[in-house]
Formats: structure tokens, sequence, C-alpha cells
């Protein structure tokens, strides 16, 4: 077990790094953004581990997007991402933060909120454009590389991790859209 959860962590880095490079060609086009944060929200998570996991994720990213990092209750933190945090990297942060440590084996509670400005696959406008979405590891996820997204009109999609030509639209997800408060 310990093993798979290696190699997943390691295919998120590889594929993490190969598209922030911009090696590849994006199939998933953000036409336009917003100047909104982008917050991840944690709900189980002690300082302590979310002080570590931050640090070490960010021997893998650029850990200059988070703006800051606020309690919001026991075990619960904010984290705020500058608006040039794209897409790609907010998954693998939501992704990241829900399996930061294969040799605990545990899994945390995580949902991220994502601004999409207009976005395009394979050239065809997006029903979430100019949406904010919520981004979540769904329960039923056994691959440990799949994120999951839910509109606010409570349409799901299901995008996994290598993020190329694979957005798929779900009839049904496990998550409700929560709005985002400030």
């Amino acid at each position: 077990m310990t093993t798979i959860l290696l190699l997943a962590l390691l295919a998120v880095v590889v594929f993490y790094l190969y598209y922030k490079t911009g090696s590849t060609t994006k199939n998933i086009k953000e036409l336009s953004s917003t100047s909104d944060d982008r917050v991840i929200r944690i709900y189980d998570m002690n300082k302590e581990q979310l002080k570590k996991y931050v640090y070490s994720f960010s021997d893998i990213s650029d850990n200059e997007e988070i703006t800051s990092i606020t309690p919001e209750g026991d075990n619960q933190f904010r984290l705020t991402f500058k608006p040039s945090l794209d897409y790609i990297g907010m998954c693998h942060w939501v992704n990241f933060l829900t399996y930061p440590d294969e040799s605990e084996q545990h899994r945390f509670l995580v949902r991220g909120w994502y601004p999409f400005g207009e976005i395009q696959l394979n050239g065809e406008l997006q029903p979430f454009s100019n949406q904010t979405v919520m981004i979540y590891v769904d329960k039923d996820d056994t691959e440990h590389d799949n994120i999951s997204f839910v509109t606010p009109d409570g349409k799901h999609y299901l995008q996994p991790i290598d993020i190329s030509n694979n957005l798929k639209a779900l009839n049904s997800g496990n998550e409700k859209y929560i709005p985002l408060k400030e």
C-alpha cells in the first residue's frame, strides 16, 4: 500500500512539474482569469501538520503563491493563494493536502474554491466559465489521483490529476456546493 501511495505522489509531482513548466499543450485553456484569491480550507488538520505539509509541498511547488494561512477554529485552516495560482496548481494543492503523508495513510477533509474566468476545453467554451467552483477529492476516490469539482448550480466534474483532455462531466457527486464565505 505504501508503495502505491509513493508512486501516486511521484506521479502527482511529475505531472505538476510537467504542466507548471509549460512542456505540453494544455487542452483546458483559461482565456481570462479573475483577480479573486484562490482559497483552500482544511478541516481536520492541526497546525503542526499543516506547517509540515505546506513546507514539504513547497519543495515541489511555488510556495510564494500562498498569501496567508488563517486559523478558523479547532484544527481548521484557510489557505489563501494569489490570483496567479492557476487551475492546475490548485488541483495539485487540494490533492496533496488531502493525502499529504503516505506513511500515515490518513485522508484529510480539504475543499478549495477556484474562480474561473472564461474556460475552453478543446476549443469549446465551458458552462462553468465565470463561476467559482468548489474543488475536492471525492470520498469514494481510491486512486489518489482524481480531483472533482462542483459548480454553484450543482453540476459535477471529474478531473484526473494528469489534467489533459480528460475532464468529464458527471451525473452526480458526493459533495454539495458550499459557497465560500469571507
